[in-house]
């Protein structure tokens, strides 16, 4: 996946599609934004185009495991980065029904960290649906690769 597989017309195109999902967030989310550790939020209309992206930059150790963290630190963990990402969002995202977003965490590593991957989808699944947001999907961003990290328990439709 690749944003050079986007057509010139893929704003008129929604991001319903998976694979143009993808390619979109490899578009949006920048080699440094990975190398930084960032959270994107692609903004989309009831037809699922997109409209506009907010990138936030994560705290230094969003990916650093709990059981590695000195005792003396606090760490919320991933539900609580998560939620305070999407905390100043979701209320702006509700004044507008309808609207969906795309997640991206961008972040530095291996392309795939299915534990830490799939905490980060399942921590954003929850709070959209508890927000009433429609997610759209939850990519993962690293150096050179993107994917969507397979849920372990599948929202209901």
């Amino acid at each position: 996946m690749s944003f050079q597989n986007l057509p010139p017309t893929w704003t008129n195109q929604p991001l319903s599609d998976p694979a143009r999902a993808a390619d979109v967030v490899d578009l949006m989310v920048t080699l440094g934004d990975r190398r930084r550790g960032t959270f994107t939020v692609l903004l989309c209309d009831p037809d699922n185009h997109y409209r506009a992206a907010l990138t936030l930059d994560l705290p230094a150790d969003f990916a650093v495991p709990v059981e590695h963290v000195a005792s003396h630190h606090h760490r919320t963990g991933t539900a609580g980065v998560c939620s305070s990402a999407l905390d100043p969002i979701l209320p702006a995202v509700r004044t507008a029904p309808g609207t969906g977003l795309i997640l991206a965490l961008g972040r530095p590593g291996p392309p795939f960290q299915p534990e830490m991957d799939t905490e980060w989808a399942e921590a954003a699944t929850r709070i959209c649906q508890a927000a009433d947001v429609r997610l759209l999907g939850f990519y993962v961003a690293s150096a050179d690769h993107v994917y969507q990290p397979q849920l372990q328990t599948q929202a209901a439709a």
